[in-house]
């Protein structure tokens, strides 16, 4: 029996940051990624009998880089928030990340961002290009993205604001490196505690629904309790029934910050 051949291509990789940019990467575009049966993405290779071994989809991809894509500019720290009060109360944090997007987009950028999609019960990266559409965008979300939507409109001539987690930026700065089209990216990541598994995004999700209904409408850091008691979970029901849990009584988030449910890449690579 002849031995099984191994492709220079992302096959050989299991249990990634599940990134997507090997998606994008791919010029005979043969790459897609799936939840894989652990509920993480992963990418899977639609036909390997089509892969010329280009190895483009190794070469962006952060999981297959000990150390993180070289930066041009020097590191530097700074402390800031948005002056806009209703900004800083519908943001996770302090709204810096809104002030720096509408700045960009008054620019002429473009802003890839996360959104949550109730339909597929996913979160997604999407393109923004007025300040009206940044308000898909507010606030973290403890859950998995799927970035191929946002990231497959990736150009030569437009600009982007790409925001995702430090393992998302670190692919897609090996991308547009390779592509030599930084001066047209402004890249923003944050401390990032981990991805749970979808599957128990999928569980939990489905509990509520059995109490509430159906929902298109979760904000995972909501300040109603003030700053300091902002980890609970808001989702507000077609019904318009208003919906919230915190730590004492919160599943999805007890088992998220006991990292009982976080990615294997998480762990081994971050």
């Amino acid at each position: 029996m002849p031995d099984k051949i191994e492709y220079e291509n992302v096959s050989k990789i299991k249990d990634c940051y599940g990134c997507g940019v090997c998606v994008i990467s791919c010029p005979k575009k043969i790459v897609e990624i799936k939840f894989n049966t652990k509920g993480f993405l992963e990418p899977t290779i639609i036909d390997q009998t089509k892969c010329i071994e280009c190895g483009l989809c190794l070469n962006n991809c952060a999981y297959n880089h000990d150390q993180r894509a070289a930066q041009n500019a020097p590191l530097c720290a700074y402390a800031a928030w948005s002056n806009n009060e209703r900004i800083r109360f519908k943001s996770s944090s302090g709204g810096i990340c809104f002030e720096l997007c509408k700045f960009y987009i008054n620019q002429g950028f473009k802003i890839c961002g996360v959104k949550y999609e109730p339909e597929d019960n996913i979160v997604s990266h999407v393109i923004c290009s007025t300040i009206e559409e940044l308000n898909q965008i507010f606030g973290s979300k403890y859950v998995q993205s799927n970035t191929i939507k946002g990231f497959e409109q990736f150009n030569n001539k437009d600009k982007f604001v790409v925001i995702g987690t430090p393992c998302q930026i670190d692919s897609v700065r090996r991308y547009i490196k390779k592509r030599k089209i930084e001066e047209n990216f402004v890249l923003i990541d944050f401390f990032c505690h981990g991805v749970p598994s979808m599957k128990l995004w999928n569980k939990f999700s489905a509990s509520q629904r059995n109490k509430i209904g159906n929902f298109n409408s979760v904000t995972w850091r909501n300040k109603v309790d003030g700053w300091h008691k902002s980890y609970r979970l808001d989702i507000i029901a077609d019904s318009g029934e208003y919906h919230h849990t915190g730590l004492k009584f919160d599943d999805f988030f007890n088992l998220y910050f006991s990292n009982a449910a976080l990615s294997p890449a998480c762990f081994d690579k971050c």
